[in-house]
């Protein structure tokens, strides 16, 4: 048995207990709003029809500011000049040399407004307005800002201002910058700054591109990254300052066949530029790279620099310097790597790209000797939060946990394994039958004899059938002619539950291409009517088959892979699921990947019986502390509108309620608003999955492949999010008040990513100790049977790096458990950590690996040999907080043990490895699969990678298609 660690690690850090709280000097300069609003009404006089500008938009102005002037702070102005809150627009360290003077500034600005409107007369009226500002220009003013002094709120929790979340970061990654590079045996690290993006907060911090040559003898080329990032605790007086570390790998090998990048139709990436001389008289050169991004341009049919991005600006600050045409970047990326002819130009490695000869992420020893080096720059304002020991609970796993065998032992679990899920899908059967018969039916529509096959074979091993239930009977002729009302079916006759699979060929006019031409001027409305066939074919394909809403039912679908589409807006899956679960069936799809058929039939089964419900729901192993009988709500927040950077998405709260001491019935319910006339009513988990499409009522223009960004007026924009507001809370208002809700001691548990926004009361701002507030009703003590507590992940790098500490070897490692602050807890400690293990997949992923040089190996037979890890991909499993919002102390609720019932929902026996979110939370997360698909992004996530892969992993682990 490997060691087992006491304590992790965080890089995390607060204000010093004696930390002078004294301002930091600043030289600020104030935003010139008469020059702005004169460019502001020039803008509105062409918006006939459209609601006017609130303010001028100075996106692309901030990013080459910031592109040219390392040591500015750039302050986001507001949608009017009144937003500002009293900060000032730019500021910079006193006692530096100001890095845009007068003359610069002013060049800035005019290249600023020339971009924004068109015509002659605009201009002129630009240029006058140009020479009116440099007749009374804004002045540089002397200023004292308080860092760590923060307001504290009402719940006592610190609350930063808008120019603390900026400045801050940008305070300690300057001086992290000025530590002497960090050297790690051959190679030596310089840190420059990176541009903050418009919806980014916190600082990034990249070192120069280093090389690896794989076996093959090609180079690939990846950076190291720092961020600093600043956050806040539940009930925490103190501001907590983040340290993270991963990596970012750049593109530099064309495709072969296309002789540049492969993008793909319709996706992008982002770009870093450096300017690596001065590109205006007086300025100082940049320590700083900017970030434009290239995106697909549908009216020129290809890829072009997206407007709003500094790119635009810089080209044009250039002159007759050397600047990057997007075609000639994406055939050469390597000759801009390094900045010949005054520019560097670096293009992010994008998935659509391929492979990448350096693995993703960096492990946790490497990744603590990085923070550890960069935790230096914050000493002595800062000191690291104290170190996390394990939980004081007996037990940090389930009754029923899945447990690790030997290899002998293997066989004898899975054929128990397999006869715990025939016992609880019989059950399930029977409990939704009319008759009462434990009948199982599904359906198998394929496209490919091999899937068909790997997939009879696989539910026979999932499920511990015996007998291919009559295959061998059945030859390919009558498969081919297999018709809805007349499909093969194969069956199974087992104590628990008979199985019955209906084979179904699903011919490629349903399952293959949408069959629209991307570059038609009707694509959007030729899209939105092939989306809408698509999904009634397949509604009435299964309804001929005997389908019905009324008993929900499971297919397994075959479709080709997504790179068999000429581009993706063809890809026939989302509404495909929409024609299924009209047809009241959930679906899990298989897409043919050879070798991989029958792992990834076996995966797609166990997935879709979970879709249906057959879940083996953890039974947490707790002393008192929580009442026996506790049932667990969680509320997810689903999108039915793409992401637009105007306006918030629209969403659809979901409610799952998981039962594990039910003894009879459904374990797994879902709340369906519209039941009972409106009133709302729980019902099964399968059957609010198939109720969502037409609960969601997402508009056809969502489902578009590229919606591209929308420009949502503010008014509209507010309107539509307190609305949302309302719609939210009130849904969870009523939610709590069912009868199922009300009758058994209840756990609410809520995502802070996903649902802060529309439920306000659970920011760390607003939340108050054992209060809670929904809908119309006031703040008040939580009832008598609920507990409320919110879950946070990595996602905005917003629970902190961690590392395990203790080892003999001196490794810094991963560690499962719950942790708690231990010796130094505050006497009614809310605030809670989970950890997971490695995943499964990641055997290769050493704890000690070494992405910069070698190593040498500390076991197994070759130990004391050198190797290099730089190709493996590194694995650090999320810091998950679990913060106890509300509970009843005085009834005997321990926080610690509710924390650790959460821990424990998050090993799910049927599931290989630990989930991302506790078991109720995960599978209302699953909604979204049935609302809208929200497309992974192109470009890599460059966060710590641990978070990277838990997603991928989940991905891989649920949505086996592609």
């Amino acid at each position: 048995m490997g060691f087992e660690y006491a304590e992790i690690r965080r890089a995390v850090y607060e204000p010093a207990p004696d930390s002078d709280p004294g301002g930091v000097g600043y030289e600020t300069l104030p935003f010139p709003e008469q020059f702005a609003s004169g460019i502001l009404d020039l803008l509105n006089r062409d918006r006939e029809g459209k609601e006017n500008l609130r303010t001028a938009p100075t996106h692309q102005l901030n990013g080459l500011v910031q592109a040219l002037a390392s040591e500015v702070s750039v302050m986001r102005r507001g949608r009017a000049a009144e937003d500002y809150r009293g900060h000032n627009w730019l500021y910079h360290p006193r006692g530096t040399l100001n890095p845009l003077p007068e003359p610069v500034l002013h060049r800035l600005l005019d290249y600023w407004t020339s971009g924004l409107g068109a015509g002659e007369g605009y201009a002129r009226a630009a240029r006058r307005l140009g020479e009116q500002l440099r007749e009374d220009p804004p002045q540089w003013a002397p200023v004292d800002v308080p860092l760590l002094r923060t307001w504290v709120g009402d719940g006592g929790t610190a609350a930063p201002n808008s120019l603390q979340y900026t400045l801050i970061p940008d305070h300690y990654a300057r001086r992290i910058q000025r530590l002497e590079p960090f050297r790690h045996k051959s190679r030596t690290l310089k840190f420059r700054a990176i541009a903050r993006g418009p919806r980014q907060q916190g600082a990034e911090l990249m070192s120069q591109p280093l090389d690896h040559v794989d076996e093959d003898g090609r180079v690939w080329w990846f950076s190291v990254l720092i961020t600093v990032t600043l956050h806040t605790v539940p009930f925490d007086p103190r501001p907590k300052i983040h340290l993270h570390a991963g990596l970012r790998r750049w593109a530099t090998h064309p495709d072969p066949e296309k002789g540049m990048l492969r993008l793909g139709y319709g996706h992008g990436t982002s770009v870093y530029l450096r300017p690596t001389s001065p590109w205006l008289p007086g300025a100082p050169v940049s320590e700083r790279f900017g970030v434009a991004r290239l995106g697909w341009d549908r009216g020129i049919g290809r890829h072009s620099w997206k407007r709003g991005g500094p790119a635009e600006l810089l080209s044009r600050l250039a002159g007759c310097r050397p600047f990057p045409e997007v075609d000639a970047l994406l055939r050469e990326p390597d000759s801009w790597l390094h900045g010949g002819g005054g520019l560097e130009a670096l293009v992010v490695h994008a998935n659509t790209m391929g492979g990448h000869g350096v693995g993703a992420g960096l492990m946790s020893h490497q990744r603590s000797e990085i923070l550890e080096w960069a935790e230096k720059a914050l000493q002595p304002d800062l000191v690291r939060v104290p170190d996390l020991v394990r939980s004081q609970v007996p037990s940090d796993a389930p009754v029923n946990v899945r447990r690790a065998v030997s290899k002998e032992r293997r066989p004898a679990a899975e054929k128990e394994a397999a006869h715990r899920l025939r016992s609880l899908l019989g059950v399930l059967c029977a409990h939704r039958s009319a008759s009462g018969e434990a009948v199982f039916e599904a359906r198998l529509l394929w496209q490919s004899h091999g899937v068909r096959n790997a997939a009879i074979t696989a539910l026979t091993e999932v499920l511990g059938l015996s007998g291919d239930g009559g295959a061998e009977k059945v030859d390919d002729l009558a498969h081919e002619s297999s018709v809805p009302g007349g499909p093969v079916v194969l069956a199974w006759d087992t104590p628990e539950v008979v199985v019955r699979l209906s084979c179904l060929r699903l011919g490629s006019g349903l399952g293959g291409t949408l069959g629209v031409d991307p570059k038609s001027r009707t694509r959007r409305a030729d899209r939105a009517n092939a989306i809408d066939l698509r999904r009634q074919e397949l509604a009435k394909f299964l309804a001929a088959d005997g389908a019905s809403v009324a008993q929900p039912g499971l297919a397994l679908v075959e479709i080709p892979r997504r790179r068999s589409f000429d581009h993706r807006g063809n890809d026939p899956k989302f509404p495909m699921r929409l024609g299924c679960a009209d047809a009241g069936v959930v679906t899990q799809f298989i897409v043919d990947r050879g070798a991989h058929r029958a792992h990834r039939a076996r995966a797609a089964w166990l997935d879709g019986l979970r879709q249906l419900g057959v879940s083996t729901v953890p039974m947490p192993d707790l002393p008192a502390g929580v009442p026996a009988g506790t049932q667990f709500l969680a509320i997810w927040l689903a999108s039915t509108q793409r992401d637009s950077p105007a306006g918030p998405r629209h969403k659809l709260p979901v409610a799952v309620l998981v039962r594990p001491s039910a003894v009879t019935g459904e374990r797994v319910l879902g709340w369906d608003p519209e039941a009972l006339a409106g009133v709302g009513a729980w019902t099964s988990y399968p059957r609010l999955l198939t109720r969502l499409p037409a609960l969601a009522r997402v508009e056809p223009e969502e489902l578009d492949e590229d919606p591209g960004e929308r420009w949502v007026p503010w008014s509209v924009h507010h309107r539509d999010l307190e609305q949302q507001k309302a719609v939210v809370e009130g849904f969870i208002q009523k939610v709590l008040w069912s009868r199922e809700a009300t009758d058994h001691p209840i756990v609410v548990l809520v995502h802070a990513q996903n649902a802060r926004q529309h439920w306000t009361w659970i920011q760390d701002g607003v939340v108050r100790r054992d209060l809670v507030r929904t809908g119309l009703a006031p703040i008040r003590g939580v009832d008598p049977d609920l507990r409320l507590v919110r879950v946070r992940t990595g996602e905005q790098r917003e629970t902190g790096a961690w590392w395990a500490i203790g080892h003999p070897d001196g490794i810094n490692g991963i560690s499962a458990g719950l942790w708690t602050a231990g010796k130094h807890a505050p006497d009614d400690l809310r605030i809670f950590y989970s950890t997971t293990a490695k995943a499964s997949s990641a055997g290769g992923a050493a704890v000690s690996a070494d992405k910069l040089a070698p190593r040498p190996l500390r076991t197994g037979e070759r130990k004391g040999e050198l190797t290099i890890d730089t190709e493996v991909p590194g694995w650090n499993p999320a810091l998950v907080e679990l913060a106890v919002l509300g509970c009843h102390r005085d009834q005997g609720d321990h926080p610690e043990v509710v924390a650790m019932a959460l821990h424990q929902l998050r090993q799910a026996p049927d599931h290989l490895n630990a989930l991302r979110l506790p078991l109720p939370l995960h599978l209302a997360r699953h909604a979204q699969e049935y609302v809208l698909p929200v497309l992974v992004p192109d470009e890599e996530r460059d966060e710590d990678f641990g978070q990277v892969q838990e997603e991928v992993e989940v991905v891989q682990a649920e949505v086996v298609e592609d």
